[in-house]
């Protein structure tokens, strides 16, 4: 079986080549968005009155405002809107349904502003033949980096994960790998990293050791490490301390306050009542965090879907509390909807929500919530060096809007161009 995964992966690479040789996306063009309020995702103030070029799919300068006339390229006037970094949603799961759906709701997505995802966990046969569709044109749709899963034997049983690798006999997939103290670590990351995989997710069932041995072993053969904040029996701090790169869902922080457990089924029913978010033992989990610029996609969205409207359950307030607390210790936010959304007429990705949320029920600013939907998340993939800030040298990935979203943040929405590697989205 696993030399038909090699095999599949390998075909999967060559069609991509023929298909970026014959199917090549049209060249970005030359563009000029004149006389734009930039805000840069950096978090500062937004610059009014600026130019912004881009040449061959980059940010070539950012220059006060000057005549346009005499540009050879295409202008777009940019006076009374606004230009931010395209949206980064930093958890989402694609795969699992027919590549017709997944093709429908990825143009779906980049049209309604995403540029990047990143999809944590699914079935990485189909997520590496999208990817490759993405980048050779084949496919319109927002950059795509996805992970391999890791968890402990007790998982593998885990409906979702059987859908995920049908195929396979249980735990021989290379990309939903069994963890145990007797695992070949090396090789293990080694096939996880072959499906073409950016990060490795931690999961469930890995005591402390096991997380810090894989994350030891994944940062050495070079990819980032992601992780939900308890895994049990690890705790949070555990987690931290491993040096995960970036974790996921605030409320299940609040089983570094109860004793150790092996049940991760209760991963969502902690005891939100009495163990405050505001107590020492979530002071340990951000002072960890602090340590090791760990980043955290809180996904507080999705924590709403058992509420009655206009309420907020318990969960939700307490995720919110932690995540307003983070944030304001300095740890990295980054916006995760954990559900991209339904590519149905009129609505919008969920990303947009999300960022309604951390300002309406965590406290960030319009401002600061940009800086959660674009940097962090492209910091919590590992590509904030490329992608995520609007700075000369950076991959034109641009939402040109017709509202200040650092008044409302709902002004997000008001799309007049998405703009990708240089090229208008049409």
């Amino acid at each position: 079986m696993r030399s038909l995964f090699a095999t599949g992966f390998l075909a999967i690479a060559l069609a991509g080549v023929l298909q970026s040789a014959s199917h090549a996306a049209d060249a970005p063009e030359r563009l000029l968005i004149h006389d734009v309020t930039v805000i840069d995702g950096t978090g500062a103030a937004p610059l009014p009155g600026r130019d912004v070029l881009l040449d061959d799919g980059k940010i070539s300068a950012i220059r006060a405002t000057a005549s346009a006339e005499g540009f050879e390229g295409r202008v777009i006037e940019g006076a009374g809107r606004f230009l931010m970094p395209g949206l980064v949603d930093a958890h989402v799961h694609i795969s699992g349904s027919t590549r017709e759906k997944a093709k429908g709701q990825l143009a779906w997505a980049l049209q309604g502003g995403v540029t990047s995802l990143r999809d944590m966990a699914g079935d990485a046969r189909e997520l590496a033949g999208l990817k490759q569709a993405l980048i050779s044109g084949e496919l319109a749709g927002p950059a795509l980096y996805y992970s391999a899963l890791m968890a402990g034997p007790a998982f593998m049983a885990d409906p979702r994960l059987a859908a995920a690798t049908a195929g396979y006999e249980q735990g021989t997939s290379p990309y939903m790998i069994p963890l145990t103290p007797e695992t070949d670590l090396v090789r293990a990351v080694a096939m996880a990293k072959g499906t073409g995989a950016t990060g490795l997710k931690l999961y469930a069932a890995l005591d402390a050791e096991l997380v810090r041995a894989a994350t030891a072993e994944a940062h050495r053969q070079g990819l980032v490490v992601w992780a939900h904040s308890a895994i049990f029996p690890a705790k949070p701090v555990e987690i931290l301390e491993a040096g995960v790169d970036a974790v996921s869902h605030a409320p299940y922080v609040v089983w570094e306050g109860a004793p150790a457990s092996n049940d991760f089924t209760l991963r969502g029913k902690g005891d939100f009542a009495r163990i405050p978010a505001t107590g020492r033992d979530m002071d340990r989990v951000i002072a960890a965090m602090q340590r090791h610029g760990t980043v955290l996609d809180p996904t507080l969205l999705v924590f709403q879907d058992d509420s009655a409207p206009g309420s907020v359950p318990p969960r939700l307030a307490w995720a919110a509390e932690f995540t307003r607390r983070a944030h304001a210790a300095g740890v990295t936010i980054a916006a995760g909807s954990d559900d991209l959304g339904q590519a149905l007429a009129g609505e919008l990705p969920n990303v947009h929500e999300e960022l309604a949320v951390l300002v309406s029920l965590a406290g960030l600013t319009p401002l600061e919530a940009i800086k959660a939907g674009t940097w962090g998340g492209a910091r919590a993939i590992g590509i904030e060096a490329s992608t995520g800030t609007i700075e000369a040298g950076k991959t034109a990935d641009l939402l040109l809007l017709a509202a200040d979203p650092t008044a409302d943040i709902r002004n997000t929405r008001k799309l007049v161009h998405v703009i990708q590697r240089g090229r208008v989205v049409r």
